[in-house]
C-alpha cells in the first residue's frame, strides 16, 4: 500500500514537534490520526489539543485492527522500531514508516525547500513558511519542527495545489542502534530529494551517531548530492568549511549561493536593512538565509524584507515567556556551544551589563562529554561581570546509556577553573533552578537548552 493511500495513521510520539508537524499533514491530506506519548505536557500540547486528536499512553498496547489503523509512523525517541508499539503494528502486517520516510512522502511531491545546518534550521524554515504565507499563500506546504509559529496557527499543513514544500532537514539518524544491528545509519534528510537546499552552518554534533567531524560532513556532502537538476544549495558563506564542501559535493548543473558578511557573498548582510522584531544577529543571518532562498522564486528584496519585518520568532526560539516593570523571562531552544554563545551575544547586545540570571541545561552524555571543552567557554567566555550561570543536571536521551563521569558539577568546575570570575553552579533541577530565580533579584531570567528546562518558568 502506498503511503497516501492508507486513511488511519497511529503516530508513536506524537507529541514531538516534527511528528506534530506531519499530523497536521495528515489531517489536510483528510487522514485519521491517533497517537501515543508519555504523560508530561510538550511544546505542542496547544496544537494538538486544537486538533483533538486521541492520544494513548505509550506504555499501551492499542487494538490496531479495532482502530482500523493501516500505517504507523514512529520516531528515534521511544525505542524507534524497537517499541512494542511498533513491534505490534509490524507483526499485524501494518505499514511502519519513520517520521523522517513521512515527512518526505509530502516532500518529494513538490518543489522541495529542505533547511539543514547545526543552528538556525527551525527559525530559518519558519521565516520562510512565514514569508510564503504572506505572499503566496496558496503555494505553501510545510513541516517545521517547533512548537509554535508565532502569528500562524500551524506548524505544519499540505495543500495538494501548492507549489513548495518548506522542510526542516535534520542530520539526525531514524536509528541511533542500526550499526549494531548490522544495518546502515540513515540520515533523516537523506529521505529527502529538494529543490532548494539551504545550509545554515557546518559544525561537529551528534557525536552519538558520528565519530568526527569529517563523518558530518560527509553526511552533508551526500544530502548535497541529492538536490534535483538546476536547484539550488544556498549556504552560510562566512562557514569556510562549509564553501569547500558545497564546492565538492554538487555538480554544475546545481546553483550555489552564498549569505553573510564577507564581501563574496552573494547575498551580503550589509546590503540589506532589516528591521527585524526578533533579536540578536543570529536572527539577521536568518533572515538573510530565508531571504536568499524566496529570491529564487521570483519574490523582490522589498516584499520579503517587508514580510519578514512581521515575523515575530518560534516556540522556543528566544521566547519571551514573561515581561513586567522589573524583569523579563526568556526560553531558548539551543543546545550546541555555538548557539549557547549567540544566545548569550543577544542577551549582552540587547541587555548590556543588566543583571542577568542565565541557566542551562545540557541536552545528553554524549554532546556534553564530546564537545565538553566548548561548552566551557560557551558558557562563560561572553558573560558580564553581573551574570550568573545556573546549571541543572544533563538531560539524558532515551537512545542513550547513563554515563556517571559526566555531569553539571564537572562542567560548572571546569568552567571555574578556566574562568574564576564566572559566578557559576549547578542548581540541580528545575524546582530548584524555579526557587533560586525567585528569590534573587534580576532583569533578565533565560532557560536555555533542548530538555525540561522550560518546566522552570510555570514554577516561577
Amino acid at each position: 500500500m502506498a503511503f497516501l493511500d492508507a486513511n488511519n495513521f497511529y503516530l508513536v510520539g506524537i507529541k514531538g514537534v516534527a511528528m506534530t508537524s506531519v499530523a497536521q499533514c495528515l489531517l489536510d491530506a483528510d487522514k485519521t490520526v491517533r497517537g501515543s506519548d508519555i504523560e508530561e505536557d510538550f511544546v505542542t500540547e496547544k496544537i494538538l489539543t486544537e486538533l483533538a486528536i486521541e492520544i494513548d499512553n505509550i506504555s499501551t498496547i492499542p487494538n490496531f485492527t479495532e482502530l482500523k489503523i493501516d500505517a504507523l509512523i514512529y520516531t528515534a525517541a521511544h525505542q524507534g522500531v524497537d517499541n512494542p508499539q511498533v513491534r505490534t503494528a509490524i507483526e499485524a502486517g501494518i505499514s511502519v514508516y519513520s517520521q523522517a520516510e513521512a515527512l518526505a512522502e509530502f516532500f518529494n511531491q513538490k518543489q522541495g525547500i529542505a533547511v539543514c545546518g547545526v543552528g538556525g534550521k527551525s527559525s530559518v524554515s519558519a521565516m520562510i513558511s512565514f514569508v510564503l504565507d504572506k505572499l503566496a499563500p496558496e503555494q505553501l506546504s510545510f513541516s517545521v519542527g517547533v512548537g509554535e509559529i508565532i502569528g500562524m496557527p500551524r506548524t505544519g499543513q499540505w495543500k495538494n495545489e501548492a507549489k513548495y514544500f518548506v522542510a526542516e532537514a535534520d542530520e539526525y539518524v531514524i536509528d541511533p542502534h542500526a550499526i549494531e544491528k548490522g544495518e546502515t545509519l540513515r540520515p533523516r534528510f537523506s529521505f529527502l530529494n529538494p529543490f532548494i537546499t539551504i545550509c545554515t552552518n557546518l559544525k561537529y554534533d551528534h557525536p552519538d551517531v558520528y565519530k568526527n567531524f569529517g563523518e558530518t560532513k560527509a553526511t552533508f556532502s551526500k544530502f548535497f548530492s541529492q538536490i534535483k537538476s538546476n536547484g539550488f544549495l544556498i549556504i552560510n558563506g562566512d562557514n569556510q568549511d562549509l564553501v569547500d564542501l558545497a564546492k565538492q559535493s554538487v555538480g554544475s548543473d546545481i546553483k550555489i549561493l552564498t549569505f553573510g558578511e564577507k564581501t563574496n557573498c552573494d547575498f551580503r548582510l550589509q546590503d540589506f536593512d532589516f528591521d527585524l522584531q526578533v533579536p540578536g544577529k543570529f536572527n539577521l543571518m536568518n533572515a538573510l538565509a530565508a531571504l536568499a532562498c524566496i529570491a529564487q522564486l521570483g519574490f523582490s528584496d522589498q516584499k520579503i524584507i517587508s514580510a519578514l519585518k512581521e515575523f515575530k520568532s518560534t516556540k522556543r526560539r528566544f521566547e519571551l515567556i514573561e515581561k513586567t516593570a522589573e524583569y523579563s523571562h526568556f526560553d531558548d531552544y539551543a543546545h550546541h556551544p555555538s548557539e549557547i554563545l549567540a544566545v548569550i551575544d543577544t542577551l549582552n547586545e540587547k541587555f548590556g551589563d543588566e543583571k542577568k540570571l542565565i541557566s542551562f541545561q545540557p541536552h545528553t552524555f554524549s554532546r556534553t562529554r564530546e564537545l565538553f571543552s566548548q561548552f566551557v567557554d560557551s558558557l562563560a567566555m561572553h558573560t558580564k561581570p553581573n551574570d550568573e550561570i545556573l546549571l541543572i543536571d544533563i538531560f539524558p536521551s532515551a537512545r542513550e546509556a547513563y554515563d556517571p563521569d559526566m555531569s553539571c558539577d564537572k562542567l560548572a568546575a571546569a568552567v571555574k577553573n578556566k574562568y574564576p570570575e564566572c559566578k557559576i553552579q549547578n542548581l540541580k533541577d528545575v524546582e530548584g533552578l524555579a526557587d533560586y530565580v525567585k528569590n534573587h533579584p534580576h532583569k533578565i531570567f533565560i532557560t536555555i537548552g533542548a530538555g525540561n528546562i522550560y518546566h522552570a518558568h510555570e514554577l516561577i
